[in-house]
């Protein structure tokens, strides 16, 4: 289970709205000062999130309070390989279908631009039937002293 410390926003009977900050490995890296790219993630900030988590054993917390968070391993690795993997796999395949079949370049690139369009699509697809499911949401784990 991955962790993460959030700061309690609201409080309702059954959840909690809670705020996270996004945070970029650029925050702890050595080469930090001579980076393009943490002056490149600076430009944007780190906008914080907030997510309405379900707080079932009714555990006692106050608006901003430290709590934390936790997300399954798998949660996140299967929602990787799908919104990643997916849409490359059908690009490629769609490539390699259009190059056995056409000798035409153009034509080539078009089923590749096609097959990355509708990965995302199927990704789309896909992601919507995990999202019905629970062991893809952030749980509540502890409260923070």
């Amino acid at each position: 289970m991955l962790e993460e410390v959030a700061q309690v926003s609201e409080v309702h009977p059954d959840h909690l709205v809670i705020e996270t900050r996004r945070l970029s490995a650029c925050q702890s890296c050595q080469s930090h000062d001579n980076c393009g790219q943490r002056k490149l993630a600076g430009l944007f900030g780190s906008k914080p999130a907030f997510l309405k988590i379900a707080n079932p054993e009714g555990l006692s917390t106050q608006p901003g309070q430290s709590v934390v968070i936790g997300l399954h391993e798998g949660a996140i690795l299967k929602s990787s390989l799908l919104l990643y993997l997916m849409p490359l796999l059908v690009l490629i395949g769609a490539s390699l279908l259009a190059s056995w079949f056409f000798d035409r370049e153009l034509i080539v690139i078009l089923a590749g631009i096609t097959g990355l369009s509708g990965g995302f699509w199927l990704a789309r697809i896909l992601s919507a039937n995990l999202l019905s499911n629970p062991s893809y949401y952030p749980v509540l784990l502890r409260v923070n002293n």
